[in-house]
């Protein structure tokens, strides 16, 4: 019967299809399978796909040691964990509501939080897991963009390797190992993203070799298949953070700071459309304010509303700790660069304000809401905070436990990335 449809119809079709259930298709009919295997196929899938986005999310679980990975639909795209999942079927006229409130609460907690009694999310199989008997380690995700999420593990029992996984097709593969891999070196820091223009995408990693006084930059690329490599300027030698970069106007940004001698914060950003053998760093402002203050290394970069972003502890005096110095934080706060590259567009939001236990944040609410974790003798799981609210304490338990370090939230749109590569199932 397809063969009496026109192709533009049959697309409109398939685009709707799951995309696990779209490898399957081009087994219908010859047909199909060439609309399927044109590249137009897959960005217009793409392109109908970011109409109905999920939320990827990730924890390790502290008693069993697994990393698990969900996905949460986009009926409410803005909410992938709402608050009053366990109370649909509350009778609110009930005079009894408060000792029943505290009833559901704690049936919540017996069941094992969130995930024991909501059924609204989709749990997804990692194909990689660490082999270790005496940790728990997980994998440091770099980042996720199109449906495909680019992964490393790094700890200290084994050597690095590279992995990119789209789950909605379950493909995935294994990176090979960049030229440096094996030399001797103090750091690495990582950033992943996609060039529209060459409609690729690209692993950076960069290293500082020892004895070296410029860091060398591996750029892999999905297109081709394997790595080149490059010397960076010194000022991306002291990025803080090895996993915490951001992409923003087609370029990665990471925290970083200047020699010691000469302390200066800032953030470093790299375009990814950069090739050759000379590859270009540039310097992004930090608020006025944080420009002189000590590394921020308790400060975490982020997009918000496509926006770039800075929150977290900023240093304020420093406390001798006897063999070293620790900086002391006094305020927790979001800060939004309104123009991109424009200092003075930077514009502190709020503050965050629940006391010297916070962590951080994991993830924003278009309402203002932040999803934060906080640690004190025991770890507190995933939070609601509400910076302008009125009540005694200003966040809410979402039930939901885990490392609070391990916590990764991010949007998700199902694709068909890897679908024509050499990959593993």
């Amino acid at each position: 019967m397809s063969d009496y449809l026109p192709a533009e119809l049959i697309v409109e079709i398939l685009i709707r299809v799951p995309a696990k259930i779209v490898p399957r298709c081009k087994c219908v009919c010859k047909r199909w399978n060439s609309l399927i295997s044109n590249p137009h196929f897959a960005t217009t899938y793409l392109a109908h796909s970011k109409q109905r986005p999920y939320h990827l999310f990730r924890r390790l679980d502290q008693e069993t040691g697994e990393e698990l990975f969900t996905l949460h639909p986009s009926d409410n795209p803005d909410n992938p964990f709402p608050r009053n999942y366990h109370l649909k079927n509350l009778n609110r006229s009930d005079p009894a509501l408060h000792i029943n409130l505290l009833r559901l609460a704690q049936e919540v907690k017996d069941k094992g939080g969130f995930f024991g009694c909501s059924s609204d999310y989709i749990k997804l199989h990692c194909p990689y897991k660490f082999k270790t008997r005496y940790y728990q380690y997980f994998h440091e995700i770099v980042g996720s963009v199109n449906g495909l999420i680019c992964m490393v593990d790094s700890d200290s029992c084994s050597k690095d390797n590279y992995y990119l996984w789209n789950p909605s097709i379950n493909r995935s593969m294994k990176l090979p190992r960049p030229k440096y891999h094996d030399q001797s070196r103090s750091n690495s820091f990582f950033g992943f993203g996609y060039h529209a223009p060459t409609d690729d995408y690209k692993l950076v990693r960069l290293v500082n070799l020892k004895n070296c006084n410029s860091p060398v930059v591996d750029i892999y690329t999905l297109n081709t298949g394997g790595w080149c490599s490059a010397k960076a300027q010194p000022s991306a030698q002291y990025i803080i953070d090895s996993f915490g970069s951001v992409v923003v106007n087609g370029a990665l940004h990471w925290l970083a700071h200047t020699p010691e001698d000469a302390h200066h914060n800032l953030i470093v950003s790299f375009d990814l459309g950069n090739e050759g053998n000379d590859v270009v760093f540039n310097e992004v402002p930090v608020p006025k304010i944080l420009e002189g203050a000590p590394p921020l290394s308790m400060m975490n970069i982020a997009v918000l509303n496509g926006l770039l972003t800075l929150h977290g502890g900023q240093p304020e005096q420093s406390v001798n700790r006897g063999s070293h110095d620790d900086w002391l934080v006094k305020q927790h706060a979001v800060w939004v660069m309104k123009e991109y590259n424009v200092v003075k567009s930077w514009t502190k939001l709020y503050v965050i304000d629940v006391g010297e236990n916070f962590v951080r944040v994991v993830g924003f609410k278009k309402n203002g809401e932040l999803l934060i974790t906080m640690e004190d003798d025991k770890d507190k799981g995933l939070l609601l905070y509400a910076p302008n609210s009125r009540r005694g304490r200003p966040y809410t338990d979402l039930y939901i436990s885990g490392l609070s370090r391990s916590f990764y939230l991010d949007y998700y749109v199902e694709s068909l990335v890897l679908l024509k590569k050499n990959t593993e199932k």
